[in-house]
């Protein structure tokens, strides 16, 4: 199964997004405390 570099493009553009909603939530539950 191959991908193309865009897919890859996408995955990582998405995993990026995901991380930065996580730390940010985290921040805020933190930062709420």
């Amino acid at each position: 199964m191959q991908l193309k570099p865009v897919s890859y493009a996408m995955i990582a553009a998405f995993a990026g997004g995901l991380v930065v909603t996580v730390i940010g939530s985290m921040n805020v539950l933190l930062g709420g405390m």
